[in-house]
């Protein structure tokens, strides 16, 4: 019996389409609202909201009134492919890892764990927070594949740096087959060329990488979020939107964008090495983007409530040791000290002695903020730095808007003067740079022989870019810069980072200031580092470093900085720097996590730190000391308070297993064929067919090396000017235009060590993607063979067939069904196929186990059957035992799953408990609506209702996402699909 109501899971026939109901809800005047996504033709894919009372011809499909088509395809290639095509399209609940060992990237068992643990998570909401380089982009896309395979990573959006984009795409295809569009500043601008002004720009993109700076520039795109939703985000270095102590209590615009974000999608992944600034509310601010009814006080958290939250591993924990040890090779760092010239020696003498009037009045009192303090740092970089900074300041003085003293223009006027006499003989610094480079013998001839710069200051970059092409004899195109100072710095980022990785660019040197210090991949052809300059932050050296010094470096990373002596004592009192390096050694020999040293976590205040130091003129073996007292004070506070110590140290608790009765009902889908290729390679073979009129010129298909070459079809490309594809280019869901070779023409292999030689071998051609890619079952090309395999058998009609095992009178009918939850996910998913006797008896047996008694894998003899009359009468009787047992599984999961719910609710009424009783001690008790008040207790009462809404509304929207999810649509008829008849 159908209702009259279609219910979440149903199938309907609406407007000539064929829909599958997500979700309904109940309008005024009792009208019912569907939630649909369609399933055919030009609706596959969308999802529209209909009213059902007001769709005339709508109707819920019935199961048992399938038409079924003999298939006499040679060994019923036809059945096979629907079927495993079928298989392949139906999202698994099971929580048990399917991508692990099998994307193209080195399976490391230390990588497991945030897969594993993301799966044992009901909403993935997680904080992989691993060292520099040991992954967390893969560890991410390895996620993404497995709620890719589940269904729930159907839109992506990912958050990164400008200067990450193109790698972060890169990797995610080329290592996962996942094709992100690229949002940089080029493509949105020719994007807005064609698309209306009013339409949401992540309407046109269901998975789409961007920049969190253009997201926070761009106030339409910032208004377009609010108005979309997503499977997944990733926020890449979120570290960068971390609510930070020097904020003084206001939120950050990067930090209010990741929050809204948060806001905005099922799924959640936050990258960074560094997590917090040592501070519980930094920490905080990111476990609040998560779940925030995790943090009652910021101030107080507790890493029993966070745990499942948070991955955190370093390279001295002895797992990942065992993994990348072997294959990162041991870097070497190279001190270089060398003496000042005397004209220097007069420029610094004057800084450590210079007193302004503007210092004096600066009324924040750190020395961070004292103009002294920015010459010392553009002085440590280069002198062009310094006197830039000096004429800025001079001509601010002169014109009124700059703070200032006729007597500190006088000041910096004379400084200005000794500046400019350290003409490029006297920078005794780049000159010993200039002697290295002849020491270690080095011309720029040798394309893997290639070094990167880094300098604090875009006056040095630019500096050093015009010396060293006149001093070491190096055309414009060998030296590079990367510094983000042009109006499309991303785009141009992108094209020199690219470049830099490439065996056959011409470049040889990259200049690069911080903007590169985080995330890029910057080994493939470049093993020397060197610090021009040295950051005054310990984070910043590390984070630096992490470039060349990462997992994929196959030469010992070299890594090179300067220090001066001088004969002054008050200048070689500021020369303090050196004994960070020194301090980033010891965490990478075993103390972990750097931040102790400093006793910061955050670049800003670490700078801080070191500023008061060089002011002070302690020097540096006393800010050595210093730095060795703050780790000790860290270890004895981790010793005596346990809390402290598991809240900031590494978080590597294995996920909790999948129980039995979880695995027994939560299935990976059946298979029919061996393995992906063989089954990409059948059904091309079936569409090269002349009929079907697929393919331009035939593909060409070796089992031996296991690869598959084609063009691209025409309904794989672009079929409008929308989003910012060209139109007749390939359609960017299926894959980056980069990855599409010469002649429009792809090719496909299954074999992980082929994708990883074809990357390496990319980057010794002037192409940087290769052409070659990874099939698995994410790629999206699955997704077409599924829509292709459905034009094989038209919608509601199913496949019917002889199978000479079966015994005479026996039809056996392959069905799934589903029980769904309130938004159309499902939460109890099944195959099987149902049998029934030539003597009436009805059995329900396994899709695995009735494949390999019908050998069905195999060569199978095809032919027609002549007479549907025993296949039709037993799809009724079929489609009824199999809602009934699925009714059942729902009975027996419908207990356990209401237990865990119980336990969730529970949970949640206790946390939301701990947040009153905050607000309590907070604001204590307010007499509500009493006239008496003052202004004082006013404003009190004001903020606490404040906080009891957004109370009230954090846990209502968590406790409704519990039961919507968990809660199982009470269907006495729940909907399964007939998908193939096999008769004795």
């Amino acid at each position: 019996m159908i209702s009259v109501y279609p219910t979440p899971g149903a199938v309907i026939s609406l407007r000539s389409a064929t829909w599958k109901v997500l979700s309904t809800s109940t309008l005024k005047r009792g009208f019912r609202e569907v939630h649909c996504r369609g399933l055919s033709g030009l609706v596959r894919d969308k999802e529209s909201r209909f009213v059902w009372d007001l769709e005339k011809g709508a109707r819920v499909l019935d199961p048992g009134a399938v038409q079924l088509l003999p298939d006499a395809s040679p060994g019923l290639i036809d059945t096979k492919l629907h079927l495993e095509a079928s298989f392949r399209n139906t999202p698994t609940t099971t929580r048990r890892p399917l991508t692990l060992g099998r994307a193209a990237i080195d399976d490391l068992s230390f990588q497991h764990l945030p897969v594993e643990r993301a799966l044992a998570q009901d909403r993935v909401r997680l904080l992989i927070a691993d060292d520099v380089g040991l992954g967390k982009t893969l560890e991410a896309g390895l996620i993404a594949s497995e709620l890719a395979l589940r269904g729930r990573a159907d839109r992506i959006l990912v958050v990164t740096t400008r200067a990450m984009l193109t790698q972060f795409q890169k990797e995610f295809w080329t290592r996962f087959s996942i094709p992100l569009s690229r949002l940089d500043s080029a493509a949105i601008r020719r994007m807005r060329n064609r698309i209306p002004a009013h339409y949401n720009v992540f309407d046109q993109f269901d998975r789409s990488i961007v920049s969190i700076d253009t997201l926070k520039r761009d106030a339409q795109i910032r208004d377009a979020i609010k108005h979309s939703y997503w499977d997944l985000i990733i926020i890449d270095e979120a570290h960068n939107a971390a609510a930070r102590k020097n904020t003084a209590g206001t939120i950050a615009q990067r930090a209010e964008l990741a929050q809204l974000l948060s806001r905005r999608t099922d799924s959640l992944l936050l990258l960074t090495a560094t997590p917090h600034d040592g501070s519980q509310e930094s920490f905080a601010s990111l476990i609040e983007m998560l779940d925030p009814t995790r943090v009652p006080d910021p101030t107080r958290l507790h890493r029993t409530d966070i745990e499942d939250l948070v991955v955190r591993r370093f390279r001295s924990d002895r797992k990942v040791a065992a993994d990348i040890g072997q294959q990162v090779p041991e870097r070497k760092l190279i001190r270089r000290n060398f003496p000042l010239s005397s004209e220097e020696e007069v420029a610094y003498q004057s800084i450590a002695d210079l007193h302004l009037d503007l210092d004096e009045q600066s009324t924040r009192g750190r020395a961070i903020d004292l103009f002294r303090t920015t010459l010392a740092k553009a002085i440590f970089s280069s002198p062009a730095a310094c006197f830039e900074t000096l004429e800025r300041r001079i001509r601010g003085i002169e014109n009124g808007t700059a703070r200032g003293t006729e007597e500190d223009r006088v000041r910096l006027r004379e400084l200005a003067d000794q500046v400019s006499a350290i003409e490029t003989d006297a920078f005794r610094k780049y000159q010993d740079l200039l002697r290295m480079l002849r020491e270690i013998r080095w011309t720029g001839k040798a394309a893997r022989d290639r070094i990167v710069i880094f300098t604090e200051r875009i006056a040095t970059v630019s500096w050093l870019a015009e010396r060293l092409r006149e001093d070491m004899d190096l055309s414009e195109e060998q030296v590079a810069r990367v510094d983000g100072g042009s109006v499309e710095a991303d785009v141009r980022t992108q094209e020199v980072i690219e470049a830099f990785g490439q065996e056959k660019s011409p470049i040889r040197i990259l200049i690069a200031s911080d903007m590169a210090s985080e995330g890029l991949n910057l080994h493939f052809q470049c093993h020397r580092l060197i610090h021009f300059d040295l950051p005054w932050s310990l984070l910043r050296f590390q984070q630096r470093n992490g470039r060349i010094d990462r997992y994929g470096q196959d030469r010992a990373p070299l890594i090179t900085y300067f220090v001066g002596e001088s004969s002054h004592p008050k200048v070689r009192q500021m020369w303090v720097l050196e004994k960070l390096v020194e301090k980033d050694e010891a965490a990478q020999s075993g103390v972990g996590d750097p931040a102790v040293f400093l006793g910061k976590g955050d670049a800003e205040e670490e700078e801080a730190v070191v500023a008061e130091a060089i002011a002070s003129g302690i020097g540096a073996e006393a800010f050595d000391a210093e730095m060795n007292v703050r780790a000790a004070e860290a270890e004895a506070h981790m010793s005596l308070d346990d809390e402290f110590a598991a809240l900031f140290g590494d978080y590597a608790t294995p996920a909790a297993p999948e129980t039995d009765a979880e695995t027994n009902t939560k299935q990976a889908p059946p298979r029919l064929f061996p393995d992906t290729f063989t089954y990409a390679s059948k059904m091309v073979e079936r569409l090269s067919r002349p009929e079907e009129r697929v393919f331009a010129s035939l593909p060409a298909i070796s089992r031996e090396d296991r690869t598959i070459r084609m063009g691209i079809p025409d309904d794989m490309r672009a079929r409008d000017g929308f989003g910012y594809a060209s139109e007749g280019a390939v359609d960017g869901r299926y894959m980056p235009e980069e990855a599409v070779g010469s002649g429009d023409r792809i090719e496909l292999t299954d074999q992980a060590q082929v994708i990883n030689q074809a990357i390496d071998q990319a980057k010794m051609q002037e192409r940087s993607w290769p052409t070659v890619q990874y099939l698995w079952d994410v790629h999206p090309i699955l997704e077409w063979f599924a829509d292709r395999a459905s034009t094989f058998f038209p919608e509601h009609s199913a496949p019917v067939a002889p199978l000479s095992r079966l015994a005479a009178g026996e039809v056996a009918v392959v069905m799934h069904g589903a029980i769904p939850n309130a938004n159309g996910a499902p939460v109890v998913d099944r195959w099987a196929v149902v049998i029934r006797g030539s003597d009436g008896t009805v059995r329900i047996e396994e899709v695995p186990d009735f494949i390999t008694r019908m050998r069905l894998a195999e060569d199978t003899p095809g032919r027609a059957v002549e007479d549907l009359g025993l296949a039709q009468s037993a799809i009724s009787v079929a489609v009824d035992r199999f809602q009934t047992h699925l009714v059942g599984l729902r009975r027996e999961q419908g207990a356990r799953i209401q237990q865990d719910l119980d336990g969730v609710l529970d949970r949640l009424a206790k946390l939301e408990g701990r947040f009153r009783t905050q607000l309590a001690l907070d604001l204590g008790d307010v007499a509500d609506g009493d006239a008496e008040l003052s202004p004082a207790e006013k404003r009190r009462l004001t903020i606490r209702r404040s906080r009891e809404q957004r109370i009230e509304r954090m846990f209502q929207d968590w406790t409704e996402w519990f039961e919507r999810t968990r809660h199982m649509v009470d269907d006495p008829n729940p909907y399964v699909d007939v998908k193939a008849v096999f008769v004795g």
